[in-house]
């Protein structure tokens, strides 16, 4: 394809753009260019690799929600608004979020809010009485412990 000359201000336009958003292709759609023009006149400008950075571009609609939750909370409950391929988006960007299904509920978390979680889930439980044993089960699942007070708060129902 042979390349038309384009306006000086128009060029530099390109170079600008292309530095702002470290990437070329974006030069291109913000510019309504054809990205084969916007290389050509960018030869010489090295794009620092996104290898290294972390693109969060890929979080975005029910996922975003889902991170949003997380972050407000520290935990919360599977739903219709998401599930596990929202949690698997999730998970490649920040590891320490686990989830966890126990007696049919789904909660998601952030692995250092897990005594937050599994405070939040037996609550949700809704059983009147609870086991020891029972208990024991569900805090080795969340990796976390509770106090006996706590113990006591579930096993026996009070308020």
């Amino acid at each position: 394809m042979s390349q038309e000359k384009l306006p000086v201000d128009l060029i530099e336009k390109i170079r600008y753009y292309v530095k702002k958003y470290n990437s070329k292709i974006d030069a291109a759609n913000k510019l309504g260019l054809p990205y084969d023009i916007v290389l050509f006149y960018t030869k010489d400008i090295r794009i620092k690799s996104r290898k290294m950075d972390i693109d969060y571009s890929g979080i975005y609609g029910k996922s975003l929600e889902l991170l949003k939750e997380l972050m407000r909370n520290g935990y919360t409950f599977s739903s219709k608004k998401y599930g596990i391929k929202e949690y698997s988006k999730l998970k490649t960007y920040f590891p320490n979020i686990k989830r966890t299904k126990l007696h049919g509920k789904m909660i998601y978390y952030a692995d250092d809010k897990s005594k937050i979680a599994a405070n939040a889930f037996l609550e949700v439980l809704n059983k009147k009485v609870m086991s020891y044993q029972e208990l024991k089960q569900i805090t080795k699942v969340f990796d976390t412990t509770l106090s006996k007070k706590e113990r006591t708060h579930y096993s026996t129902g009070e308020n």
